[in-house]
């Protein structure tokens, strides 16, 4: 008898540990509203994949929904689709995650308000519930074109132009970038990564950059343009006409702004390979395009 109990207690020192997941349960019956969630489960910034990860909502520590993880190939996304249950606006719903490799339940710190029939999260910008709490930035800080080096790179609301000799080949370049920890960059929803990619720039090309978070979704114009052969002309002001600024070039259907003190007085496009701004007073003015900036001065009389 003494050799059959030491055996089996040999063997129990080496059978594995097997976690399990935690028996959170709804009882749906008990509630006459729902809200639904679309979301990425985070753990320590990895984002859970796992069959076995859960994620749970509570309200006062009662269990109001439970979800598993679905496999979105198209996105290259795990996510939860969580449905909550409730009878009243404005409950504060709390969240536990259930990470199946540490075998460990992790609360939450984030917590939402309850809305009947709202929903929150989609493929492509799912609500973020993850511990720690995840960046919400989301900018680009360096950008370039391997192998390409402009004439000039123009960064304004959100477009990037990078101006580039005539005759420069611009259909196909890789885009290097830089982003803020944890930022996406994404074409046609699809993941694009710094180096590893090839785009067709005969056309602006439409970026949206994603924070970690997965909260805010910004659109960016990236282009390659050609060096426009612009020139400027000035008439000053006299005593009988107001002064005026003209600017030809080669590129008809060009937008061309005329700015004075930080703000655009006039915005007109080339016609006839030129635009004209007239009626002018004395002053300093900036001519500009999306790739070309002059000061212009009209002169007092």
């Amino acid at each position: 008898m003494q050799k059959i109990i030491c055996f089996v207690s040999i063997a129990s020192i080496f059978l594995p540990a097997w976690g399990q997941s935690p028996d959170w349960k709804v009882s749906e019956q008990d509630f006459e509203h729902t809200m639904s969630l679309v979301a990425f489960v985070n753990v320590d910034g990895r984002t859970l994949t796992g069959s076995g990860d859960r994620v749970a909502a509570f309200v006062n520590g009662e269990c109001r929904g439970v979800a598993g993880l679905t496999e979105v190939s198209s996105h290259q996304e795990h996510l939860a689709y969580l449905t909550v249950f409730g009878n009243t606006n404005n409950e504060v719903v709390s969240f536990k995650i259930y990470d199946a490799t540490a075998d460990r339940v992790v609360d939450v710190a984030q917590q939402l308000v309850f809305r009947i029939n709202a929903h929150e999260g989609n493929l492509l910008q799912p609500f973020s519930i993850a511990q720690p709490a995840l960046s919400a930035a989301a900018s680009i800080t360096e950008i370039s074109l391997a192998g390409l080096e402009p004439l000039n790179v123009k960064v304004a609301d959100q477009k990037v132009v990078f101006l580039v000799e005539k005759d420069t080949p611009i259909s196909a370049h890789t885009l290097l970038f830089t982003l803020t920890a944890g930022a996406t960059l994404f074409w046609n929803n699809q993941p694009v990564i710094s180096g590893e990619n090839l785009l067709d720039f005969s056309q602006p090309v439409s970026l949206q950059l994603r924070s970690e978070d997965r909260s805010v979704i910004r659109s960016w114009t990236v282009a390659i343009e050609f060096a426009s052969e612009l020139l400027v002309y000035r008439r000053n002001a006299t005593c009988f006409e107001a002064g005026a600024i003209k600017v030809t070039g080669s590129s008809d259907g060009q937008p061309v702004s005329l700015i004075r003190s930080g703000q655009v007085i006039s915005s007109r496009s080339m016609t006839g390979g030129e635009v004209l701004f007239d009626r002018l007073v004395p002053g300093t003015y900036t001519v500009q395009t999306i790739a070309f900036e002059k000061l212009v001065i009209i002169e007092q009389p």
